[in-house]
């Protein structure tokens, strides 16, 4: 072989370049939409998890220490805080992710428990997010919520 037989064959031609590249560019274009949905379900699934826990720990704290610990809802800020009124001070605040919105309707904007772990005011509060609605109900008696996804 000469040398400009050589040079030829030593690389892939710029249309063979552009036909990969677009290649690609839809495989990732097909990719991204599935990626944010499943980040987007990951997050609600943590989210209605945390609360779930949350709500578990205020029912053990006030059986198992005092029962004026309280969790409050803000409507405004989109979030909770566990707070402990014997002793005056916040154990935590959380936020609801970005673009929820949370809305009480029959449940009171402070959720507490007796020292039995039986809530004081039952109610019924909605969760937006981007995609879903979840009916979040705090039942009278001992058991703690129930989550629907509507």
């Amino acid at each position: 072989m000469n040398q400009n037989q050589q040079q030829e064959h030593n690389g892939y031609t710029f249309t063979e370049m552009i036909i990969v590249l677009l290649c690609w560019s839809i495989l990732l274009s097909c990719f991204i939409p599935l990626q944010y949905r499943t980040y987007q379900e990951l997050e609600a699934k943590h989210t209605l998890q945390q609360l779930k826990e949350d709500l578990l720990l205020i029912q053990h704290l006030s059986m198992n220490e005092h029962v004026y610990y309280t969790l409050n809802f803000d409507q405004e800020s989109g979030g909770y805080i566990l707070y402990d009124t014997k002793e005056r001070k916040p154990i935590f605040h959380r936020k609801l992710p970005e673009k929820w919105v949370m809305r009480l309707t029959t449940l009171h904007p402070t959720v507490r428990f007796n020292q039995k772990g039986i809530i004081q005011r039952a109610g019924t509060m909605y969760l937006y997010a981007p995609k879903k609605t979840y009916k979040v109900v705090f039942p009278f008696g001992s058991s703690r919520l129930r989550i629907e996804e509507i």
